[in-house]
């Protein structure tokens, strides 16, 4: 029997795809799957990483999360002067002032405040803030870490509410 045109050439297209079908070596297979595991574990450490925060200490080897529970600020207001004093174990570096104006909080560094050591006092003009209805000062650590001083913002918590 005889092969139509059509038949030569679907024949011909089977043969060829049969060569084509050909996968890649086993090599070059568990080479890319190596490199993709490599790849994958890679992103996962750096991921991982990115969850665990560096240790701040204070005082040697206090956590400075509970060096902030010794933070205790005396904070009188007069318009528009506010005094502070640390009458707490903890020498305070900064302050941060979260202000509330119309339901919105605003947190920033508190102008003209150098840093309170233990037993000090300073008094800081707030006029600035004013139009607030709520202010919280909020005390900020200097600590030691792997990668030298850093500060430390403690908890709202530990802050001080001044209602103007």
């Amino acid at each position: 029997m005889k092969k139509t045109k059509i038949e030569k050439r679907a024949h011909s297209i089977r043969s060829l795809s049969i060569k084509w079908k050909r996968g890649i070596s086993p090599v070059v297979a568990t080479s890319l799957l190596i490199a993709l595991v490599f790849i994958l574990a890679l992103i996962v450490f750096l991921w991982f990483r990115g969850f665990s925060q560096e240790a701040i200490t204070k005082f040697g080897d206090q956590n400075i999360q509970a060096a902030c529970g010794n933070v205790k600020l005396d904070v009188s207001y007069s318009s528009p002067v506010v005094v502070i004093s640390n009458s707490g174990d903890v020498p305070i570096n900064k302050i941060k002032i979260q202000f509330s104006d119309s339901g919105t909080a605003t947190t920033e560094d508190l102008e003209g405040f150098g840093g309170l050591p233990i037993g000090g006092v300073e008094t800081v003009d707030i006029s600035k803030y004013n139009s607030a209805s709520k202010i919280i000062l909020i005390p900020v650590l200097l600590g030691n870490s792997n990668s030298g001083k850093q500060n430390y913002i403690c908890d709202k918590k530990y802050g001080y509410e001044v209602n103007i």
